[in-house]
């Protein structure tokens, strides 16, 4: 597991949701420190910290540590998939159809 990137993450989802370390710390049963070290990567946090830290964040561990794995697309392909699959039948096609003129613009100018 690559420590940095996890608390990379930490940091970037918890300043998202606007909270302060102490903050993540209560929500965690930790102290402020001590997430300050995770987000440093000067702290190894045990699993059942990370799975706290996921759950106050709203965020998937898969979400912590995408960056971390051999294929990290595969986290935002289902991610995506999640989304769209919310939408109804026209929505998802008009959403599909829209990735598809993207991933062609992206080809066309990647020449």
């Amino acid at each position: 597991m690559d420590y940095v990137i996890l608390g990379k993450n930490i940091k970037k989802f918890r300043q998202l949701k606007g909270l302060r370390q102490i903050d993540l710390a209560e929500m965690c049963n930790c102290s402020d420190s001590h997430i300050g070290q995770i987000e440093n990567a000067r702290g190894i946090p045990s699993l059942d910290t990370v799975v706290k830290i996921s759950n106050a964040l709203e965020v998937t561990v898969d979400q912590l540590l995408k960056e971390s794995y051999e294929n990290p697309e595969m986290v935002y392909l289902k991610e995506v998939s999640e989304r769209i699959g919310k939408y109804p039948v026209s929505r998802r096609i008009m959403a599909c159809e829209g990735l598809m003129h993207y991933l062609d613009s992206l080809e066309k100018f990647s020449q």
